[in-house]
Parts: structure tokens; sequence; C-alpha cells
């Protein structure tokens, strides 16, 4: 018998499920409040007020920290990583996502709040199959600016279990396939997965505009917006990452009021909601090449892949180049237990995490030299 608790701490909610012996006991999405939000600025102020979140949900079932077998997080704002799987939460990863981190993002909580709840009770706390894992092809790293890499970032956990899932109601495993995978949420991510390995991807930043985010902007208008909007640095990279995209045409990231307004004649939204499914279909038949089209199936998966308005069109634009599979909603949580099952049962190891910052040399100059972004 197992007893596992997972979380995946988002932009505006934190999501906690407890699962006993395989089976989902609960779970839930609790929301943190606009005014918690706009009081805190930086997410590391959120984490007491999210801890207390988990700690209520853990009470309400009588769970004592102590007597969980393991503690399972969405990983959050760490530095690049080999590859996925899971990674014990160490002192190098608390400090990292408290001092030096590569950006700002909610989802760095979830193992922060692990670690304070298992306190010295000796119970494991890892991430499972982070974000920042790079092991893509290296030509997929190179740009036009030598000083710039390409660095990878995307959607590996909802995906991966898609394509998992695909991968069974065939007979197959993940590993003997070709699949590209479309994440479809607040922010557009892709990849193609070569028998178990992304070898290359379109982040939310470099592909479609999304509910959230701005996707793909010519250079030489985003220079010229870069100085004329007056945000200032940080400012910016909210806006790109969370308040562009339908948000700023429309006032909402919800893509069902979207196809309202379709619905009721806005010409301008059908415009927009077109523009936004044909750059998924672009984006998908620019990773189609990345093995000279030797795709075996197509899976768009997601909270926006509901919506059969969208999943459609895009369908219609790229089942050429292989078969489409509408896989909805996101199975996170589940796939972080699952995760987590695997590495209790020995299937897979727990790997240590010892990435240093860029530009640190040392845990200790870490704690001594917090980063822009902490």
């Amino acid at each position: 018998m197992t007893r596992i608790l997972a979380i995946n701490c988002g932009s505006t909610s934190t999501k906690v499920a407890y699962f006993d012996d395989g089976a989902m006991i609960d779970k839930r999405s609790l929301d943190v409040p606009a005014a918690v939000l706009a009081e805190t600025p930086l997410v590391l102020d959120q984490l007491e007020y999210r801890r207390a979140q988990v700690a209520d949900f853990l009470h309400d079932h009588a769970i004592e920290p102590a007597t969980l077998d393991m503690i399972v997080a969405r990983a959050g704002c760490i530095h690049h990583v080999p590859k996925g799987g899971a990674y014990r939460v160490n002192d190098l990863m608390v400090a990292t996502q408290k001092y030096a981190p590569p950006a700002q993002h909610a989802s760095s909580l979830g193992s922060l709040i692990g670690v304070e709840l298992a306190g010295g009770s000796g119970v494991p706390v890892i991430i499972y199959d982070p974000t920042p894992v790079d092991c893509v092809d290296p030509v997929a790293k190179i740009t036009g600016i030598p000083e710039i890499a390409n660095l990878p970032v995307f959607h590996l956990l909802n995906p991966k279990a898609a394509g998992i899932e695909y991968a069974e109601s065939i007979g197959k495993s993940y590993a003997d396939l070709n699949l590209i995978i479309v994440q479809l949420g607040g922010g557009i991510t892709m990849a193609f997965h070569d028998h178990g390995r992304v070898a290359d991807w379109i982040y939310d930043d470099e592909g479609p505009l999304s509910p959230q985010r701005a996707g793909r902007i010519p250079n030489r208008f985003l220079a010229d917006f870069c100085y004329e909007s007056g945000f200032d640095h940080a400012q910016l990279r909210v806006y790109l990452a969370a308040q562009s995209g339908l948000a700023a045409w429309f006032g909402t990231q919800d893509v069902r009021q979207v196809e309202a307004m379709i619905a009721a004649g806005d010409e301008r939204a059908r415009l927009v909601y077109e523009a936004m499914a044909l750059g998924v279909a672009k984006g998908i038949g620019e990773l189609s090449v990345v093995r000279a089209g030797a795709v075996d199936q197509i899976i768009l998966t997601g909270g926006v892949a509901h919506s059969q308005l969208f999943t459609g069109r895009i369908t219609e634009l790229v089942e050429f180049i292989a078969p489409v599979t509408i896989i909805p909603g996101e199975r996170e949580m589940e796939a972080l237990a699952a995760g987590a099952e695997r590495v209790l049962a020995g299937l897979e190891p727990i790997q240590d995490y010892d990435v240093l910052p860029p530009g640190y040399s040392s845990y200790e100059e870490i704690l001594a030299r917090p980063s822009t972004y902490a």
C-alpha cells in the first residue's frame, strides 16, 4: 500500500491530490484569491498561504504528513536537467528555486511546500518530469545570435502522459513511437517525441498566440514594442507571458467566451481564433520535418483540446501529415502520482539534482547572492 500526496501550484490555484494504493481518493483545485496575488508580486511570498491550503487539505483527510510514503510536486523553476523522470528535492534545488530561479513561476512552490510539510520525518519529496529537460537534438539549440542558445523548455508532464495513454490504447509503448504532441493551455507548447525522447520543440513564446501568450512576434516589431511600450523588463516579461494573446485581444483567456463571440457574429474574434489555430498547425508542420515526416500520430491535449471547434480546425490542416488523436484535459496529478508509484516500486530511480545556476560556483554563493528573479 502506498500513500502519495501530489502538489501542483499554478498561477492562480493550488492543485492537490491524495492517492492511496494507486487510487485517487480526492483532488482539489484551491483558488488563490486575486487580493493575495496582488499583494505578492514575488511568487515566493505566496509560500505560506499555499502551504496552509495544502495543510488544510491533509487535515480534512486526517492525514499526518509523516505517514505518507512520498510527496511529489510539479517541477518548478529549476535549471536544465539532462532527462525527465524523478528528482529528489534537495538543498540545492530549494536554494535555486528561492534565490536563483531562471524565472518567476508559481510551480516552484509545490516542492517547497512538500519539503516544509515533510519536515524531518524522512518522507521523500520529489519532482517529476520537469519542464526544462535538455535531451533535444543539439542542432535545435542553435540561433542566429551566437551568444544565445535556444535552451529547451516545454510541457512534459501532461503531454508525456497523453503519449503513454495513446500508445497503450494501440497496444504499444510510448518508446515505440514518433509523436508530435501539442499542449493546448494558457500557453501552447508542442514537441516531437522520438521514441520516448523529445528531439525538438516549440515553446509558448516561439509558436502561436495563445490564451495568455503573445507567441512568436517578428523581431523588428518586438524590438520597437520593447522600447515604446513603457514597460520595464519585469513588466514586459509578465505581459508577454500572461497578459497577451486572447487576453490582450478580448480581455479574457477563456476560449469558451471567445467562441461565444464568434457564434454571435464577431468577425474579429473569428479571425484571431483562426490565427491561433493556424499557428498551431504551422508549428506541427514545422516539427514534422524533424524526422523527415516520419510521424506516427499527432496528439492534441490540454484544456483547450476540449474545444471541438478549435481542434477540428487544426485537424483539417494537419491530418495530411499523420492521423490526429484528441486527448482533452490535463492529467498532471495522475501523472505525478504514477511517477511516484514507479519510483516506490523500484521501476525508476530518484535522480540527484546537481545543477548550479549559470554564474554561480557553489551552493553557498546562491544563498549569499540572490538573482534578479528571486
